[in-house]
C-alpha cells in the first residue's frame, strides 16, 4: 500500500526512500526531495534511542539551533539533517516540542514499541497532509489522489493547520504563532527590516541555489532584496507578457539593481494556456478561481525553475493577509470595523486551502519546495501586534494598507524603487494578465462561451453539495471529477470563502474595482 501511495507523489522528490515496516500493521515511506543533508538524510529518520520512526515534509528552519540544545542534553545525532533534529525533539520532549519549532511541515511519528503515532502540520498548513481514517486504522499522505486511489472506501479528511492528531486525540498545538493580545503598538519600520531581513536569510539554503518567484509587487521585491543581501546572483522568475501590468515594475526594479529577471512568456487569451487548466485542477486538487488561475501561472514558473536546475525558491506569500494587501481588509481596518481582525484571521485561516495550497502543489510538481518568509513567527507576531493605524492609511483617498512594508522602502531608496512602493493592490491573475480588471475579464468569458445557462443548471443541481457559484467553478469541478471521486472529499464542499459580510462595505469598496 505504501509503495503504491509513493507512486502517486513522485513528482514531490528526486528520490525513493526504503519502506520500514516495523510490524505487520505499520508501513512508513517517503518520497523525498533532497536539500538539508541530502546525503544522510534517508527516512523514516530513527531517533537517538531507537524507538522512534519519523517520516516528515518540509523544513525545520531552527533546526541548527534545536541541534545544539538537544547536544548539550547528552543526544547525540547521526547526520546534520533536519527530520533527525525533529525525531530527536519529538523523543526528548514529547508533543512540547511543537511549540519550539520554527518551520513548514507535515510529519507523522510513530512509536516502534507501542504502534502509537503522533501526526501533526505547521501553524498555517504550508505543507499538507491528509489522511483516510479506517476500522483498521490510518494511512496519510501528502496528496489527496493516491489515498483516494489506494483506498476504495471512506473519505480523506484533512489535518488542519496547527493540529497534532494522536490515535485518539486531535487537539490545537500552541506553536510560536500566536495572535497577540497586549496593546497594539505603532510600527518601527527598523524593527521590521531586522526581523524580515533575519525570516528572508534564514530560508536561504546554505549549499544549494535559490531563486525567488517576482511580480515586480512590493512584498517580492522585498523578498528579492533581502535574499540578494546575501545572494546578489539569485535571479528572479516573472511570468507574463511585457505588456502585462507587472512588468513594468519588474523591469524597474531589475534596471535599478541589476537583478537577473528571467521572463516566461504567457499570453493570457491563447488556446494553449487554457488548456492547460486541465494539469493546473490535477496538480492543485481544487475548483476554487483563486487558487486554480494562479496555479496555470505558477506550473509555467516552477516548470522553468526546474529545467534552470533549481530545488529551492522564496515568494512572497502571507504579506497581504498579515498587512492587509486587500482592498476589503485596507477598508474594514480602515474603518475600524470591530469585525476587522475576525476578518483577517478568516484570511489567514483559508491561505492553506488557496494559495498555500497553490505553493504547494505547483511547486513540487516539478520539485521545488517554495519557502514563504512572510509567514515567519517573528514576521507573523510583529503583523499581528501592530495597531490598525500602522496598518492602513489614506492615500489619495483610497484606504491604503501594507503601510509597514511600504515603509520600508524609505529605508533603502537607492535599492527600492519609489514607484513600487506606491503600487495599489493587483491581482496574481490581473497582473500576470488573466484579466484586464475584475469586471473585464477575457478568462471568465471563456466560461460563458463554455457552459451554456441551462448546462450551468444542471451542473449547480448535480453538485449541490459544492454550492457553485459560478461557470468558471463549475468548469473546474468538473474537470477535478474526472482525476478524483469529489464526493470522498468533504472538505471541499466547505468552500474557502470568508465568513465575515463585508456588504456594507460595498459602497466604499467600489473605489477599489472590487468585484463582491
Amino acid at each position: 500500500m505504501v509503495k503504491q501511495l509513493i507512486q502517486g507523489i513522485l513528482h514531490r522528490g528526486d528520490v525513493t526512500d526504503p519502506v520500514l515496516s516495523p510490524n505487520s500493521t505499520t508501513a512508513m515511506g517517503t518520497r523525498r526531495l533532497r536539500i538539508v543533508d541530502a546525503a544522510h538524510g534517508t527516512q523514516p529518520q530513527i531517533s537517538f534511542n531507537g524507538r522512534l520512526a519519523l517520516s516528515f515534509n518540509g523544513e525545520i528552519y531552527n533546526h541548527v539551533a534545536l541541534r545544539q540544545e538537544l547536544e548539550s542534553l547528552g543526544v547525540p545525532f547521526r547526520t546534520h539533517s533536519d527530520t533527525e533534529v525533529l525525531a530527536n525533539a519529538l523523543q526528548a520532549w514529547g508533543p512540547l516540542a511543537l511549540e519550539r519549532l520554527n518551520g513548514m511541515y507535515a510529519f507523522v511519528a510513530v512509536d516502534l514499541a507501542t504502534g502509537e503515532f503522533l501526526a501533526a502540520r505547521d501553524p498555517f498548513g504550508v505543507k499538507p497532509l491528509y489522511v483516510i481514517q479506517s476500522d483498521t486504522g490510518f494511512v496519510f499522505c501528502s496528496e489527496m489522489r493516491p489515498l483516494l486511489d489506494t483506498i476504495e472506501q471512506g473519505d480523506v479528511m484533512l489535518l488542519p493547520p496547527g493540529y497534532a492528531l494522536a490515535r485518539k486525540a486531535c487537539v490545537q498545538f500552541k506553536s510560536p504563532v500566536y495572535p497577540r493580545t497586549e496593546t497594539p503598538v505603532a510600527n518601527d519600520p527598523k524593527a521590521l527590516d531586522r526581523i524580515l531581513a533575519e525570516a528572508v536569510h534564514t530560508r536561504l539554503p546554505p549549499d544549494l541555489p535559490v531563486a525567488t518567484l517576482f511580480s515586480g509587487g512590493i512584498d517580492s521585491t522585498l523578498v528579492a532584496h533581502y535574499a540578494r543581501q546575501l545572494r546578489p546572483e539569485m535571479p528572479g522568475y516573472f511570468i507574463g507578457s511585457t505588456n502585462a501590468p507587472d512588468f513594468r515594475y519588474a523591469a524597474e526594479y531589475a534596471a535599478k539593481t541589476g537583478f537577473d529577471l528571467r521572463i516566461i512568456p504567457f499570453d493570457a487569451e491563447s488556446d494553449e494556456v487554457f488548456a492547460q487548466i486541465d494539469e493546473a485542477v490535477a496538480a492543485a486538487e481544487s475548483f476554487e478561481p483563486n487558487l486554480i488561475r494562479g496555479a496555470v501561472c505558477s506550473l509555467k514558473v516552477s516548470e522553468r525553475m526546474q529545467a534552470d536546475g533549481f530545488r529551492v525558491a522564496l515568494c512572497g506569500e502571507g504579506a497581504d493577509e498579515l498587512f492587509c494587501g486587500y482592498p476589503p481588509l485596507e477598508v474594514a481596518f480602515d474603518a475600524r470595523d470591530p469585525q476587522a481582525r475576525t476578518m483577517r484571521e478568516d484570511v489567514l485561516g483559508l491561505m492553506h486551502r488557496v494559495s498555500l495550497q497553490r505553493v504547494d502543489r505547483c511547486s513540487m510538481r516539478y520539485g521545488i519546495e517554495t519557502r514563504e518568509p512572510f509567514l515567519d513567527p517573528n514576521v507573523v507576531n510583529y503583523a499581528l501586534g501592530l495597531d490598525p493605524s500602522a496598518l492602513v492609511r489614506d492615500l489619495r483617498g483610497l484606504a491604503t494598507g501594507k503601510m509597514p512594508l511600504r515603509d520600508l522602502y524609505d529605508l533603502y531608496p537607492d535599492a527600492l524603487p519609489a514607484s513600487i512602493r506606491d503600487r495599489t493592490k493587483v491581482l496574481f491573475s490581473e497582473g500576470a494578465g488573466l484579466d484586464v480588471s475584475p469586471s473585464n475579464s477575457p478568462w471568465k468569458q471563456r466560461f460563458e462561451a463554455a457552459i451554456s445557462d441551462s448546462d450551468f443548471l444542471d451542473g449547480r443541481i448535480e453538485y449541490a453539495p459544492f454550492n457553485i457559484q459560478t461557470k468558471e467553478e463549475l468548469y473546474y469541478l468538473r474537470k477535478l471529477a474526472q482525476v478524483m471521486d469529489v464526493t470522498r472529499v468533504p472538505h471541499l464542499r466547505g468552500r474557502a470563502w470568508i465568513s465575515v459580510s463585508i456588504a456594507h462595505h460595498a459602497e466604499r469598496l467600489k473605489k477599489y474595482a472590487y468585484a463582491l
